[in-house]
């Protein structure tokens, strides 16, 4: 028997050996990136359903507020007010006969002339002024 022969066996292991281990590897690899594929898509539509939960949640909001503003237009109509200060506070509307209009007279006001003043008063009242200037 030649010594040749059986080396090849022991090289065609190493080379299967080899080829196993890339083969393991390369379907370690696949299968984290279908993981990481599949967890993206999870959270995706994690997130999506939050949004949309978010959005009805807002819908339901801005329908509130309408029924709301709604709402207090009516109380605010003048229609409730009048009932109210009728019913309530026993308040009535004013007949035209009912109203008074009064004329005030601004001719009997007296204006008072200025004094004249002289030389010395003048100069003493510019010193007091000067004077209270100062101080502020």
């Amino acid at each position: 028997m030649n010594q040749n022969t059986k080396p090849q066996p022991d090289a065609e292991k190493k080379i299967s050996a080899a080829a196993a281990v890339k083969l393991i590897f390369g379907a370690l690899v696949c299968f984290a990136l279908v993981a990481a594929v599949i967890f993206s898509n999870v959270q995706q539509l994690q997130l999506t359903n939050e949004i949309a939960a978010k959005q009805k949640e807002y819908n339901d909001m801005q329908s509130e507020n309408v029924r709301m503003q709604t709402e207090l237009a009516g109380k605010a109509s003048n229609k409730k007010v009048q009932e109210y200060a009728e019913n309530v506070l026993g308040m009535h509307v004013l007949n035209p006969s009912q109203v008074e209009y009064i004329q005030i007279q601004t001719d009997d006001v007296v204006e008072l002339p200025e004094e004249e003043q002289g030389f010395f008063n003048s100069i003493k009242n510019a010193f007091e002024s000067f004077a209270e200037y100062m101080k502020g």
